[in-house]
């Protein structure tokens, strides 16, 4: 905990020369340290940005469900022209030459009462589930940013220790080639420590492209340019106390299913296909409402006539209620079979959403627990492996071991290093995605 706190206070600097590492045509080594990669992550990543656009999509289809409330304005110029027959409204057909003009503003209004009020209902819950997706991908891209992170960590400690690994499998080989040359030493034990030194040195270009790659990741995770080489600020991992795994998953799983935007998400899908269910029989039965007022002025007259003639005022008014019977209102058993169908889809989603966050956090809690365990083996292995090399190099300063032994001690520290940063990686990624699992 005290390295954490060493390395929040040094953030808002590696920050900035993580800034300038950018603006630079060809940039050195940028460093960067947790908490600038998690404050980077929360500045809003792809995946943030589209469900912050989904939440700003799910409103805008609110607001124009509301919007069916509001009646709408038609302006229109009409000119008319009739030529020859015409059958007056009493049946006998005249032979009339005429034209008109009628100019005005039409106000109309249809209101589907049970459709609309039930749509709104829809809207609202659909908008609760983009928020509650938007929720939960910003955790998310924190996690992915701490787990990117630590991989960094981990391969740049990896790269480090190959390249210690082959750089005393060079200094073996040339030390063999002299004595080789002299005639002291068996030519077969050179060819030996050479093929050793070789594997070293892939071993090592392996471990940097790894690193390489592991930094362009994080770079995609934060939106930064993979042109970029992020530096982690630690040399090598250290064991982080993030989260106390405890002994029984049974609480985080608790915590778990009151705290999970996935589960609000499930939940407003829910909802709305409940009020997709109740409008496909309740809103049949709403009327709707008819209204049309058109106001302005009509002129006209027989054929010769200007079309402003007798220009006055016309209005015309309508109300009504009307009921829609067949496909889509009354008497219509397909869309409420379709709408309850999919209200059940929605109730087995959420019971497999819950069965998923329970799976993850037990997966995650004893993922924790192992990996701890494993970083106290990892370190006393380590430990003994750090003692064996010493203990070579010391019998070799006196004669007494052969190289090869030396060499097999060397690569055995190697093997014991690159498996302890492997663990404590693992396990510091482990309890954020612990964390992750939780809600948290």
């Amino acid at each position: 905990m005290k390295r954490t706190a060493t390395i929040q206070a040094t953030g808002g600097a590696l920050l900035l020369a993580l800034a300038a590492a950018l603006r630079a045509a060809d940039p050195a080594p940028a460093p960067i340290d947790l908490p600038t990669a998690l404050r980077l992550a929360g500045a809003g990543t792809i995946g943030v940005q589209i469900a912050r656009e989904q939440v700003a999509e799910a409103k805008a289809a609110g607001d124009a469900a509301q919007a069916r409330f509001v009646p709408w304005v038609t302006p229109s110029v009409v000119v008319r022209r009739h030529d020859s027959n015409i059958q007056a409204v009493n049946g006998p057909i005249l032979d009339a030459d005429k034209q008109s003009l009628a100019a005005g503003i039409t106000l109309q209004a249809q209101l589907d009462l049970g459709e609309i009020h039930y749509q709104n209902l829809v809207a609202k819950q659909q908008v609760r589930a983009s928020e509650a997706a938007l929720a939960g991908r910003q955790r998310e891209a924190v996690y992915l940013a701490a787990a990117g992170y630590f991989e960094l960590v981990r391969t740049r400690a990896t790269a480090a220790a190959a390249a210690e690994a082959a750089t005393v499998a060079g200094r073996h080989a040339e030390q063999l080639a002299a004595t080789a040359e002299a005639g002291l030493t068996f030519q077969g034990d050179l060819a030996r420590v050479q093929a050793a030194r070789a594997q070293a040195e892939l071993a090592a270009s392996r471990a940097r492209a790894e690193q390489r790659q592991a930094a362009a990741r994080l770079a995609e995770i934060l939106r930064l340019d993979p042109a970029v080489d992020l530096m982690p600020a630690e040399s090598e991992p250290a064991p982080l106390a993030v989260i106390d795994p405890g002994e029984s998953p049974g609480p985080w799983v608790a915590k778990a299913m009151s705290a999970r935007t996935e589960l609000d998400v499930a939940a407003a899908r829910l909802d709305a296909a409940r009020a997709q269910r109740r409008g496909a029989t309740v809103a049949p039965l709403i009327p709707t409402l008819g209204a049309q007022a058109t106001v302005g002025g009509l002129g006209g007259g027989p054929a010769g006539s200007t079309v402003t003639r007798d220009w006055g005022y016309s209005g015309d008014y309508a109300l009504g209620l009307s009921w829609r019977v067949g496909p889509g209102g009354l008497l219509d058993r397909n869309r409420p079979r379709e709408t309850a169908a999919r209200e059940r889809q929605r109730e087995l989603e959420r019971e497999q959403v819950r069965d998923r966050i329970r799976r993850e956090v037990v997966e995650q809690h004893v993922r924790v627990r192992a990996l701890a365990e494993q970083v106290g083996i990892a370190r006393r292995a380590l430990t003994a492996a750090e003692r064996s090399a010493l203990l070579s190099r010391q019998r070799r300063e006196t004669a007494v071991s052969r190289i090869l032994e030396d060499l097999q001690a060397e690569e055995d520290l190697v093997r014991a290093r690159r498996e302890y940063v492997a663990v404590v990686a693992d396990l510091n990624a482990a309890q954020y995605g612990l964390k992750f699992a939780i809600g948290e």
